[in-house]
């Protein structure tokens, strides 16, 4: 089963926009991120001025359906690659998108380069909103924290990476009803705003931390689907 065609050039372009707008803005007024993050912070009550439970209750249920999603995903890979068939309506090649971005994204130059190397403290713990670390711009290499530091967020790398999973799923020919994929994107654009908002009221992000993991999400989706749908190599033979 062939994967849902997309327009690369206008995709492409389109992410190229967002970084070039994501490093003007946040590399040429680094106080913007200071000045969102204020907006939830008191000298009272830090960032738990607009803390609620129930936020907290969500943010772990998304994390848990990313992780059961990945897992998911992985079992009907081998099992659609074992059969020489697509299982659930899911191709191998559908799955195998899905658990590589998993892999590389969240996994590896998240959570695996960046958050381990770039030394960036979380927006709790900067001497503008009572701490007692440094301040840095998004995207500089800083020795403010040690790790699973700031930049970028982790958890928006997840989301987003199972908003564009749960997107490819409403695409594909015959997978569920009309209703079924308008909801599921809803739910997948729905999911990762609330995460991002989550992520900066707590005081564990910056908005900066938020915008360059969905683009590093969202830019590594678009190579891998080049990839996996075979556009890639119809480029090279082209």
């Amino acid at each position: 089963m062939l994967l849902p065609r997309i327009d690369f050039l206008k995709t492409g372009l389109a992410l190229a926009l967002g970084w070039s707008v994501a490093f003007a803005l946040f590399r040429g007024w680094p106080g913007i991120d200071l000045a969102v993050s204020g907006l939830f912070w008191s000298p009272e009550a830090g960032f738990g001025v607009l803390q609620n439970p129930l936020w907290e209750a969500l943010r772990n249920g998304l994390w848990d359906l990313e992780i059961a999603l990945a897992v998911a995903a992985f079992a009907l890979m081998v099992v659609a690659w074992m059969r020489g068939r697509a299982v659930a309506g899911l191709p191998v090649r559908a799955t195998g998108f899905i658990v590589a971005l998993f892999a590389l994204g969240p996994g590896v130059l998240v959570n695996g380069l960046f958050k381990s190397f770039a030394g960036r403290a979380r927006p709790a713990t900067v001497t503008e909103f009572g701490g007692d670390r440094l301040f840095t711009p998004a995207g500089t290499f800083a020795d403010q924290c040690s790790r699973n530091c700031s930049f970028p967020s982790g958890e928006v790398s997840s989301v987003v990476a199972m908003a564009v999973a749960l997107w490819l799923i409403a695409a594909l020919p015959g997978a569920m009803p009309v209703r079924g994929r308008r909801a599921l994107r809803i739910f997948a654009v729905v999911a990762a705003l609330f995460v991002i908002a989550q992520r900066i009221v707590a005081g564990r992000h910056f908005l900066s931390d938020t915008v360059f993991a969905a683009l590093m999400v969202l830019t590594l989706a678009w190579g891998l689907y080049a990839l996996v749908s075979g556009r890639f190599a119809q480029a090279r033979r082209g």
